[in-house]
């Protein structure tokens, strides 16, 4: 519903209005914030925080298995055969662990920016000298809706970029990794129950949290709110569904099996063996797929002219950024063949938009500019 639509409807419209208004964009803050991972500065280094999210992942799976471990031994005094066998059954459920985990990283709707918030105190300035821990610019997604386009209002909740493994992503997707991977996890673990395949169970899970349910990147969670369908985001929903399921499963990532992080130790559980600070064991689960300039959006036909715009006038810094600090190579090719690459990971589809001929990448859309050569689309000119 066009909220401008209760203009002239008197003091009640108006007040509806209002109402409505707030409403939207409060879901805007909530659902679905954007990042430009494009922008990034040429003249301060930005921190690599790999080390401080694997020893914060760390923590969680040890204060889980603490918490479940002392549920567990509560567990064995219940005199009741019933009621205890019942109780155990629950703490060795996979989906008790996952929920017990995730309840680490707090509420969802406040995860990234209080993940910026420390990031901009002491403590990361002295972890950090001389660098920057996050790096936050609003302009490119504001300058793209008109004002009086309520969605414009939204982008000044926009997340920060931070660095991880050498990867630039915005903080929003740790909020994807925790949130909608156990989404992910719990609804495939209930379709399974219902007798569906795995591979069945999968589709129907990617089906409804990209394009048929109100949760989905082509609604509330992308088009709906913000007018992005964000390739990453949905990217980064997938990794963190293989994350829940390596909690108790061996997965595949990247091309390599990788062990169960948490297993049984008779009744007990206990972190597995690779599973430590500075073990290097969560880092495979960052990859390229999380940085929207190397993964780049699906934007709304309306949106595109305003993005491209933004991304033109600072065509040579991004490139400049890219290549001598990120190290790539200035080949338009190897952009363009990055998105490619990147639309599914290693080979497993996760939802990507798969409209590649109007997607903005560094590739047909900075570097022609830098070059000035023509790198606007034809639906753009139309």
């Amino acid at each position: 519903m066009n909220i401008l639509g209760f203009r002239g409807c008197g003091w009640w419209g108006r007040t509806l209005a209002r109402l409505a208004g707030w409403l939207f964009l409060g879901l805007l803050t909530v659902s679905a914030r954007e990042t430009d991972n494009f922008f990034l500065p040429l003249d301060t280094e930005l921190a690599d925080l790999g080390a401080y999210l694997e020893a914060a992942h760390t923590i969680a799976l040890e204060e889980t298995v603490s918490e479940l471990n002392a549920d567990i031994e509560r567990a064995t005094r219940v005199k009741r055969d019933t009621a205890r066998v019942n109780r155990l059954r629950r703490l060795h459920d996979p989906e008790t662990i996952a929920r017990t985990f995730r309840k680490r990283f707090g509420r969802s709707i406040v995860e990234d920016t209080e993940l910026e918030h420390a990031l901009r105190g002491r403590w990361a300035r002295q972890s950090f000298p001389g660098q920057k821990s996050s790096h936050q610019n609003l302009r490119m997604h504001f300058a793209a809706y008109t004002p009086l386009d309520l969605r414009r209002w939204g982008m000044l909740a926009q997340s920060a970029t931070i660095k991880a493994y050498g990867v630039y992503f915005g903080t929003d997707k740790l909020v994807h990794f925790h949130r909608l991977g156990l989404s992910y996890y719990l609804m495939y673990r209930s379709l399974i129950k219902t007798g569906l395949s795995s591979a069945a169970a999968y589709q129907r899970v990617l089906e409804k949290y990209s394009e048929d349910g109100i949760l989905s990147e082509e609604a509330l969670f992308g088009n709906l709110s913000t007018g992005v369908y964000s390739n990453a985001d949905l990217a980064v929903n997938h990794i963190g569904f293989k994350f829940f399921l390596n909690l108790t499963e061996t997965i595949e990532l990247g091309g390599r099996q990788r062990e169960p992080l948490v297993v049984r130790s008779g009744v007990f559980w206990r972190l597995n063996r690779h599973v430590h600070i500075r073990s290097g064991w969560f880092a495979p689960f960052v990859s390229d797929h999380w940085n929207e300039a190397l993964n780049p959006s699906l934007y709304q036909p309306s949106l595109r002219p305003g993005i491209r715009k933004a991304l033109q006038r600072r065509a040579s810094d991004i490139v400049q950024f890219y290549t001598r600090k990120d190290g790539r190579p200035a080949d338009p090719e190897y952009f363009d063949n990055l998105a490619h690459e990147l639309s599914t990971y290693h080979g497993e589809a996760y939802g990507h938009s798969g409209q590649f001929e109007d997607l903005m990448t560094i590739g047909n859309t900075c570097i022609p500019a830098m070059r000035g050569t023509d790198g606007v689309h034809a639906q753009d000119r139309e």
